[in-house]
């Protein structure tokens, strides 16, 4: 039991310490613009050695509604960065008190007997790997869609990247603790003390 738990929050922190990288960092994307190479993050977008905040006035596209002339389905890009920071930050959190209930599994308090830590931490990290999950769709969708179509010359870079290997790694951070919870379960069940 002790060795999943220790697996678990390996993969638990190895996938916060990815989560905080990723979101912190500017280069969800790369691409050329006017002959030189740009990038740009969930907070940032750097171009000639010069970066500049995200704001709304990069994609000049306005509020959810449809074009009038083509009767194509345009959106804000404000909430299209807003969902993604805001899962990205969601799902770091979630994984820190993951973190915390994994650390606080290996205690064994008298008080804590009806409630289960290592299945706290397990769920904790399936919510990370929801969060983290929705970000990135989110990210990739609008990527794919609209913003690889406005830049000819781009692709996903190394923050992107470190988004989806810490989804993976906070997936199987539960993983690891559910099969912490099923082996005491399953002891629990042979020596009810």
């Amino acid at each position: 039991m002790h060795s999943f738990m220790g697996g678990g929050l390996f993969c638990a922190i190895v996938g916060n310490i990815l989560l905080v990288v990723s979101t912190a960092t500017d280069y969800w994307m790369q691409y050329r613009l006017s002959g030189s190479f740009a990038h740009q993050g969930l907070w940032r977008y750097c171009m000639s050695g010069k970066c500049y905040m995200q704001t709304d006035s990069i994609g000049e596209w306005g509020a959810l509604g449809t074009h009038s002339t083509t009767g194509t389905t345009w959106f804000s890009q404000v909430s299209y960065w807003n969902a993604t920071r805001a899962f990205m930050i969601l799902s770091a959190m979630s994984c820190f008190a993951g973190i915390i209930a994994g650390i606080l599994s290996f205690a064994h308090f008298s008080a804590f007997e009806r409630f289960n830590r290592s299945f706290a931490a397990g769920i904790m990290f399936f919510v990370s790997t929801l969060f983290v999950l929705l970000a990135m769709a989110i990210y990739t969708g609008v990527t794919v869609n609209f913003l690889g179509k406005r830049f000819g010359d781009w692709r996903f870079s190394w923050s992107y990247i470190l988004g989806w290997v810490a989804l993976l790694m906070t997936f199987f951070a539960g993983i690891f603790y559910m099969c912490a919870y099923r082996m005491h379960e399953c002891r629990r069940v042979v020596d009810p003390r």
